[in-house]
């Protein structure tokens, strides 16, 4: 049986993110740490047919790789048709994505999807007042705690216990920033079912 996650103590350090985690108003990227890094990129549906964004692109004659800023709706302006399509969901991975990624986190380490997880939610989604929401579960749990909905949005920031791996899906971005080992990317890359790319991280395309 599974369940969406618990709320953190609120004298969890978050395994030593408690502070980083509160000074990034949208997401954490971190800057180092993890051997590999790449992105999920959010789906878009043309009615019932899903279409790589590089596919959306080509009715533009453009390709992903040439662009050089975040990874954000900005990225179709000016393709025909773009404003009709099902799509990209900013600030939240699409639920078959997270699922699939969900796999590739829970074959990446020793214990599966019982490995320990801690998670936060952007600042900027933290209502006038009210504390940041930060969360504590089980990995196999994500898909549970995603549609119980408890905020408005997915938690931003998500990672595992021991850190082995980092899930960033900045509030401003369609995508979604995975950190970790080389062969975690390197599944996540080579998987047909999800949209995944190298491209420079938030820091860099924003010249930091």
């Amino acid at each position: 049986m599974t369940t969406p996650w618990t709320r953190a103590a609120e004298d969890d350090p978050l395994d030593g993110l408690r502070t980083a985690l509160a000074e990034a108003d949208c997401g954490y990227e971190p800057e180092g740490g993890y051997e590999d890094r790449c992105w999920i990129l959010h789906r878009v549906h043309d009615g019932p047919v899903r279409l790589r964004w590089d596919e959306v692109l080509a009715r533009a004659g453009r390709r992903l790789a040439e662009w050089p800023g975040t990874l954000s709706y900005l990225v179709f302006e000016g393709v025909e048709g773009a404003g009709e399509l099902e799509g990209p969901d900013p600030a939240e991975l699409d639920r078959a994505s997270l699922d699939r990624l969900v796999e590739h986190l829970a074959r990446s380490g020793p214990q599966g999807p019982d490995t320990p997880c801690g998670a936060a939610q952007a600042v900027v989604a933290t209502p006038p007042g009210g504390q940041q929401g930060m969360w504590r579960g089980r990995l196999g749990d994500a898909p549970a705690h995603y549609d119980a909905m408890p905020e408005f949005r997915f938690p931003a920031t998500w990672w595992a216990a021991d850190g082995r791996w980092l899930v960033l899906t900045d509030w401003d971005l369609s995508a979604t920033e995975v950190f970790g080992d080389a062969a975690l990317i390197t599944a996540l890359l080579a998987d047909p079912e999800l949209d995944v790319v190298r491209h420079p991280s938030i820091a860099e395309s924003l010249g930091g």
